[in-house]
């Protein structure tokens, strides 16, 4: 309470207003009571800033108390308001205080008017630090929807108590929406037990700073690096947790292909020499066959001799490959027919693959040229058929078919520059174990394996997509568990392709 209030009474009698003074002052309240009379004068002091209180009598010849309060209400709500006099009965005091009169007190008990004063100063002062607080609340909560991090606070339980505007752009819930739910239930993935470690070691040590992989409104699956401050309460028991997250996930991408960029490198690096001796390997095959033909005169041998001169042939054009690769050479392209490809891969399988795969091959009559490498597009088949082979240990059926198609703008993937027109279709069915959908979208990833250290390096598939892109196709995956995998290879036909 200020050392002496400045008091508005609108008062026709300067006797009770002397009295109401002597009163307050008897009671250790100093005051300086300016009386009104009029509505003008009334109005007047009104206005001025270190108004303290107001009181008011109901009923006055030149104005009443009634209006007093409306005038009072709308200038200065903030301002306690009490009334002071001895002809307010029951009702109008009800609707005075309806009205937004802090209090009244009867002139004939007057004995409580310091008390009334006190309890309408300090109502009063609470209020305006209530709105004070209210305005810093506010303040501070644009402040946190202006950051650019996802900051939210959890209970002890979890259960999400703000959410600022960040968190919903980047996780796709708006506050309404998150507000109550269960941070775990909304953010983790199924398997996700990091959150339970992060929310073990904060209790620990108060804060906790880590990286979370979390999920989104639309299922996507982000990396945030997440800080955790825990926030006690006055008896220093754990209250809340303050949580701020920022998006990494572009940023461990880049450094995920940064760091295969690095092993794609290095094996360029290692190429040539792995290239020479691949080499030396090949040339004692492809002599021995020249040497072993006259000597082997059965139809039957005659043709293994064919397989294994082709297939070092084969081996010799995939070491140059190896040697443009380390240079960074695409190779010579050129019109290939896809038949003889197919043909040979189909032999080449049927020769090798297990007794228990099946093997089946379509060739469409008529089918157009590519423009391409054909011993890019051999590998193409090879991986894809060995990928088919390793998918069926107990075997299973394998179908490799060639067709043409025409696709419009419609089936073409977007982003790509792709063409409409004709396009030949390499199609590799097996009936296999399938690939799970948690895997399907890192399967062209370069290093990425699901088979065993001595099985595969993980680069198949990658080459593969490396491949077909730069002979200005796309590829199709279809897959069920337990039901197999279809790979199509979409190749421009040859008059598209000489028009790229």
């Amino acid at each position: 309470m200020k050392a002496v209030l400045k008091i508005l009474y609108a008062e026709d009698s300067p006797a009770d207003a002397k009295l109401t003074h002597s009163r307050l002052q008897a009671a250790g309240i100093k005051c300086r009571i300016i009386r009104a009379e009029t509505e003008q004068d009334f109005k007047a002091v009104l206005c001025q800033p270190d108004l303290d209180l107001i009181l008011s009598d109901f009923s006055m010849p030149r104005y009443d108390g009634m209006s007093a309060l409306r005038a009072s209400r709308k200038q200065r709500p903030e301002v306690p308001f009490i009334f002071l006099s001895g002809t307010l009965g029951e009702d109008v005091a009800i609707e005075a205080l309806k009205e937004g009169a802090t209090d009244y007190v009867l002139k004939d008990r007057m004995s409580r008017l310091p008390t009334a004063v006190r309890r309408a100063l300090r109502d009063a002062g609470e209020g305006k630090e209530r709105q004070r607080m209210e305005v810093q609340i506010r303040e501070q909560a644009e402040l946190l929807d202006r950051a650019q991090d996802a900051i939210y606070l959890n209970d002890m339980a979890q259960r999400i108590l703000y959410w600022n505007k960040s968190a919903a752009r980047l996780y796709g819930w708006n506050a309404r929406e998150a507000i109550g739910k269960h941070a775990d239930n909304l953010l983790s993935l199924e398997d996700q037990c990091s959150s339970v470690e992060a929310l073990h070691s904060l209790i620990r040590k108060s804060e906790w700073k880590g990286e979370l992989h979390q999920i989104t409104r639309d299922n996507r699956e982000i990396i945030v690096e997440s800080r955790w401050t825990l926030i006690r309460d006055d008896h220093d028991k754990p209250k809340s947790i303050l949580i701020i997250s920022t998006d990494i996930t572009e940023k461990k991408q880049i450094e995920a292909q940064f760091l295969r960029n690095q092993r794609v490198e290095t094996i360029g690096a290692l190429a040539g020499g792995i290239a020479h001796d691949l080499n030396n390997t090949l040339s004692p095959i492809l002599m021995a066959a020249s040497l072993l033909r006259p000597q082997i005169t059965t139809p039957e041998g005659q043709k293994l001799l064919d397989m294994m001169s082709a297939s070092a042939r084969r081996g010799s054009e995939m070491v140059k490959q190896i040697l443009s690769f380390s240079r960074g050479v695409g190779g010579t392209h050129g019109p290939v027919q896809i038949e003889p490809i197919v043909l040979e891969m189909s032999q080449l399988a049927s020769k090798t693959f297990p007794c228990n795969i099946n093997i089946e091959t379509t060739v469409a009559k008529a089918l157009p040229a590519v423009f391409g490498n054909p011993t890019q597009l051999h590998q193409v088949l090879l991986n894809l058929c060995v990928n088919a082979r390793d998918a069926m240990p107990k075997g299973g059926s394998l179908t490799i078919d060639a067709s043409s198609v025409e696709l419009d703008t419609s089936r073409l993937p977007e982003g790509l520059g792709l063409q409409p027109g004709q396009y030949v279709t390499l199609k590799v069915t097996d009936t296999g174990e399938g690939i799970p959908n948690e895997i399907r979208k890192k399967i062209f990833e370069p290093f990425f394996s699901t088979k065993e250290a001595a099985r595969g390096t993980g680069l198949g598939l990658s080459t593969v997509m490396g491949i077909v892109k730069t002979h200005g196709g796309f590829l199709e995956v279809a897959s069920k568990v337990g039901r197999g995998t279809t790979f199509k290879v979409h190749l421009p036909a040859v008059e598209i392709g000489l028009n790229n």
